[in-house]
């Protein structure tokens, strides 16, 4: 679901999830008219304004999970409008579920503090979100409701979406981070991950869309690295400078 300009640039990454012969592309566009550059194979719906979001962006990113009630399907995978590019052909949607009603990614910063003092280490990033249309219309709902009721900020839909997803944590799958991959390649950027390459991973949502699609296609999966076998047991000495040698390895962002 997207609004004014961005309606207009649908052909940059949201075409690329058409490599899935199972899934319709459907875009909402929220505003009084369709854009003029309509992307090929994606059908095309107008919705007005509601002005109950108190601006047209919450309004977007809450009511996307409203508006695909209107589709005559059972399972549908929701994603922001230019960012999130598909980089090869993902499972088909029951089987990412596995039995679960809706499912998404850890963002980039997985652990947080929600509103409260409720912690999580699996806080999801919503712009990459699957969901059983039917079993999840009243869990979708709840968020379009607090969304609604308070305004919090600019972009609380992804906190509210947290919220109510944790609340019903037992429909909940967790993904990991190859239905959702969130790092900047090949450059720096203060508290995310820098990535190099995009083996394994089927969708990709960041700013570096340019970049990754110079990288394509990409390896189904990424490739183990090697590793250099013990020739035995070692001893206490060379344990301890093997544990320091793993200590300044990077592990954490």
């Amino acid at each position: 679901m997207v609004f004014g300009s961005h309606a207009e640039r649908l052909d940059e990454t949201f075409t690329s999830f058409a490599v899935n012969p199972f899934l319709e592309l459907h875009a909402f566009i929220l505003g009084e008219q369709l854009p003029k550059n309509r992307a090929p194979g994606v059908t095309y719906h107008l919705v007005k304004p509601e002005h109950t979001f108190s601006l047209i962006y919450r309004e977007a990113n809450y009511r996307r999970w409203e508006v695909i009630d209107q589709l005559d399907v059972d399972y549908v995978l929701v994603v922001d409008g230019i960012d999130v590019l598909c980089l090869q052909p993902i499972p088909e949607l029951p089987a990412i579920l596995n039995g679960s009603q809706v499912a998404a990614a850890v963002e980039h910063a997985g652990g947080r503090f929600m509103f409260g003092p409720q912690y999580t280490s699996t806080y999801l990033n919503a712009g990459v979100s699957f969901w059983d249309l039917k079993a999840t219309r009243e869990m979708r709902a709840e968020i379009l409701q607090r969304g609604r009721t308070r305004f919090r900020s600019k972009s609380d839909d992804q906190h509210v979406f947290n919220e109510v997803l944790h609340h019903h944590f037992d429909q909940l799958r967790v993904l990991t981070f190859h239905y959702n991959c969130r790092g900047v390649l090949k450059r720096r950027v203060r508290g995310w991950p820098t990535i190099t390459q995009l083996d394994g991973v089927y969708i990709y949502h960041t700013d570096d869309v340019a970049i990754a699609k110079k990288m394509m296609p990409v390896k189904p999966h990424t490739e183990l690295s090697k590793l250099e076998p013990d020739s035995g047991p070692l001893s206490p000495r060379q344990q301890f400078f093997r544990n320091l040698q793993n200590a300044f390895k990077k592990h954490e962002i």
